[in-house]
């Protein structure tokens, strides 16, 4: 009953709050210290993000700070589309969170009532061209939310280490990937599943095509200013998975990479999920780079959440530790 009324208490606090302001609302649940951050655009974020710290954290210790943006929870809410509503009661039900006992950030990336099929968190061509407003480059803005939410965690005495663990699956997944791509410096592992298939690619070309962002680095300076970072990238350790059943084509529609490239993809890559996931693997195995892959045939959609807290355990220092898998 107390958990039903601090909850209660949240959902009557965040619409007072406004996404348009820089405020901050808190409660305590039995396990968790759930924190919601308004935009702050002065600190370099137009979004605002929820934190959540699992309670009786030890203070002499250090934890990586867990990230997943862009779940799908978004709702329509006075004509705005945002994640609020959504984002408590999936932290609520965090199985990495309870699994890893560890500090978690989810960025609350709201669509615009101007263009509302735009998705911020997916870091797709479409947002990365937009060079001002509240959905200017949310990587940029996700990695000012990062620096704040330590801050805050630093008050409390909690510690963190300063590159971060990374998951999603589905729309948070291609957010996990391109993040990973563009920022390889700031995560310490990253685990990514549901992407239709398809992962960036760290060629500029393949079967004498130009792989163009986010199929792979071809013109990846245009929209980022700065050179892909091939050598960070191979050396973070990377766990891409999919559920063999889980083949939907949204690899086709405008809202995973563009009409153009979605159409470039299959064409190159394989027209089934498990033409284009062989594919893939094979050239990510071929890189060099500290990176598994896994197509679970046993089921569907797969959150795979064991496989991914084993992955990210074991990946918490500087040698990349495969881990192995299972079909559940």
């Amino acid at each position: 009953m107390r958990k039903i009324i601090y909850l209660f208490i949240l959902f009557c606090i965040l619409p007072a709050l406004g996404l348009a302001q820089s405020r901050t609302g808190e409660i305590y649940t039995d396990t968790l210290w759930i924190q919601y951050v308004g935009p702050d655009p002065d600190k370099g974020f137009s979004h605002g993000y929820f934190l959540a710290v699992p309670r009786g954290l030890e203070r002499n210790k250090k934890y990586f700070l867990l990230a997943e943006a862009d779940p799908a929870l978004f709702k329509l809410n006075s004509g705005r589309a945002d994640q609020t509503a959504g984002a408590l009661g999936y932290l609520q039900a965090h199985a990495l969170l309870d699994t890893l006992q560890t500090p978690v950030i989810m960025p609350v990336f709201t669509r615009v009532p101007s263009a509302p099929a735009m998705r911020p968190g997916s870091l797709d061509r479409e947002i990365m061209q937009i060079r001002e407003g509240v959905l200017k480059r949310p990587d940029l803005q996700f990695l000012a939310m990062l620096k704040d939410a330590r801050k805050r965690l630093k008050k409390e005495g909690i510690k963190t280490y300063k590159k971060i663990w990374l998951s999603g699956f589905g729309p948070s997944g291609d957010f996990c990937t391109r993040f990973t791509f563009l920022h390889p410096k700031t995560v310490q592992a990253a685990v990514c599943g549901g992407t239709d298939g398809m992962v960036p690619l760290p060629l500029e070309q393949w079967k004498e095509t130009p792989l163009a962002y986010p199929l792979g680095t071809a013109d990846i300076k245009t929209w980022t200013g700065q050179k892909f970072d091939i050598k960070n990238w191979k050396k973070t350790p990377q766990f891409y998975y999919m559920g063999a059943r889980d083949d939907n084509f949204q690899l086709a529609s405008d809202s995973f990479m563009g009409k153009k490239e979605a159409e470039e993809a299959l064409d190159l890559f394989g027209l089934s999920l498990t033409q284009r996931w062989n594919n893939v693997s094979t050239l990510l195995r071929r890189s060099g780079a500290a990176v598994q892959t896994h197509l679970y045939y046993g089921r569907g959609a797969a959150p795979a959440w064991t496989d991914s807290a084993a992955f990210l355990k074991a990946n918490g220092g500087k040698e990349f530790v495969p881990t192995l898998p299972k079909e559940q």
